[in-house]
């Protein structure tokens, strides 16, 4: 295959992959199909923008693709390797096309010769056709078609306070700052209910970790896209008039771009409008906490990207305390003793030809198969922080006779109807917001797709609580169930068993 200035040192100091040796096996030996490839490049759309007005979106404009030098089209953000390579000579011929979209992470590695070498693009085109059929589509787009400037599709244009630059003075610069420390759900960080002197800046940090993992006991694995490296992402939590000070990283391990939306800003799209970070980058933004109440964060990268991300485990919660403290409908302070934190996550796992999950190597490997399944808003699994039986057993929440809990629930796509079976919900905020009075004595709340709710209960029998969602469906079928373990003494007068036995 001659592909130009391919370095010949490196002929020399690697093994190279059969399909960078072999002779050709791509569209020069076998005409695609150009209709069938507009239709397979579908599954491509969720990144790459092609046509009339096209803008980089995920990936470049890939108007005039073919012949082009790698690395170059203006305005797109490409991987170091990916630039270097174009830098030394790899164009976008039909043959080199054909054997990236069969793996671009081997093929980039070995025309590069380096065994670490990244690229921003995983997902993989394997049936050879397809390929064909996806290069020939590609071949009738003119690059005079794309957006004549080169600009990105995005979020839209977001104004950036320049007083937040690097160099000009901090406006914040006298506020008393604190660094909540994180921890893994269920579990939420160390706070006072009643905030103790001024509003501060909160500093908080967010690591995007893409790494495998289980779903289920049958060992149905997925590639997750998690803040911190877990599902759901850890509870943030702040006092009304706080400056949250978070910054959000993307190790270069990872594959793909991250950002965040936190339904507690306001402004630039809840922060995704200027977070987006390619792998090795980082962001930081501050936002004023003006709301209180329950409120759900995750990432946004845009068009299909978002709901896939969000599938794939990048969904938190961010609770904003008033200062004075939680109260109800008639101003009386509401004090809990501990909080416990529930994500539900829904998760679309494609399936192979015999009807056996799919596990894929790499983050974006199953995009096109996800998307496919995401469609048919039909999950495959709907859990409890991340996993089947994920609060059940040793991971159960705890509690005791007289103690008050606060369940904060947290759903982003579907609606849910979180129960405790066995309790009652002393004191409910469907929607989140603890401006509004609660609600009382409730058996099931709803909280809906894209928010969080909460729910206090003083728990007055020991034993075993379900904690689940009341679509029984999902709870036993798909996994939206959880438990509550109480200690403490019976009370016979809220209820006892009179009789267990044979028919009288």
């Amino acid at each position: 295959m001659n592909y130009p200035t391919l370095h010949k040192k490196l002929l020399g100091m690697i093994v190279l992959p059969a399909y960078l040796l072999a002779a050709p096996t791509s569209p020069s030996a076998q005409e695609g199909d150009p209709a069938a490839g507009e239709k397979i490049f579908r599954k491509c759309a969720s990144c790459h923008r092609v046509g009339e007005g096209a803008k980089n979106a995920t990936g470049p404009v890939l108007n005039g693709i073919v012949g082009r030098q790698t690395g170059s089209y203006e305005g797109y953000k490409y991987s170091k390797s990916l630039i270097s390579a174009g830098e030394n000579g790899l164009v976008w011929s039909s043959e080199a096309i054909f054997d990236w979209l069969a793996n671009p992470r081997d093929f980039i590695r070995a025309y590069t010769g380096d065994p670490m070498a990244r690229t921003k693009m995983s997902f993989k085109l394997g049936d050879e056709q397809q390929r064909r059929d996806v290069i020939a589509y590609l071949g009738t787009l003119s690059p005079q078609d794309a957006a004549a400037d080169g600009s990105s599709m995005s979020h839209g244009d977001t104004p950036f306070d320049d007083k937040m630059a690097a160099g000009n003075v901090d406006p914040l610069a006298d506020m008393e700052r604190v660094r909540q420390e994180l921890v893994l759900p269920p579990n939420v960080p160390q706070h006072d209910q009643v905030a103790k002197g001024d509003p501060k800046i909160v500093e908080i940090e967010l690591i995007v970790e893409e790494k495998p993992w289980m779903l289920d006991s049958d060992g149905t694995t997925v590639v997750a896209l998690t803040y911190n490296g877990s599902i759901p992402a850890p509870m943030l939590i702040v006092h009304q008039d706080d400056i949250v000070e978070l910054t959000l990283k993307n190790p270069d391990s990872n594959l793909m771009e991250h950002n965040i939306d936190l339904h507690a800003a306001t402004g630039a799209l809840g922060g995704a409008g200027i977070t987006t970070i390619a792998p090795g980058e980082e962001s930081m933004i501050r936002f004023k906490a003006t709301k209180t109440g329950t409120f759900l964060y995750h990432c946004a990268p845009e068009g299909s990207m978002t709901p896939y991300h969000v599938t794939h485990g990048m969904t938190g919660a961010i609770t904003v305390l008033p200062r004075d403290g939680i109260k109800d409908e008639n101003g009386k302070l509401l004090t809990y003793d501990k909080m416990y934190y529930v994500g539900e996550n829904d998760f679309y796992v494609p399936r192979d030809e015999n009807g056996d999950f799919k596990t894929y190597e790499d983050a974006g490997e199953d995009l096109g198969d996800w998307i496919e399944v995401m469609k048919t808003l039909l999950p495959s699994h709907v859990v409890f922080n991340g996993r089947v039986g994920a609060l059940t057993g040793e991971n159960a929440m705890t509690s005791e006779v007289g103690e008050t809990v606060m369940f904060v629930h947290v759903t982003a796509n579907r609606d849910s109807r979180p129960h405790l079976i066995g309790g009652h919900l002393d004191y409910a905020w469907e929607t989140g917001s603890f401006i509004s009075p609660p609600l009382r004595d409730l058996e099931t709340m709803l909280v809906r797709g894209g928010s969080a709710g909460a729910a206090m209960y003083t728990f007055l029998q020991p034993g075993v609580y379900a904690y689940l969602n009341h679509n029984l469906i999902e709870a036993v079928e798909l996994g939206a169930a959880g438990h509550v373990v109480v200690k403490g003494e019976w009370n016979d007068e809220l209820m006892q068993q009179v009789y267990l036995g044979p028919l009288k």
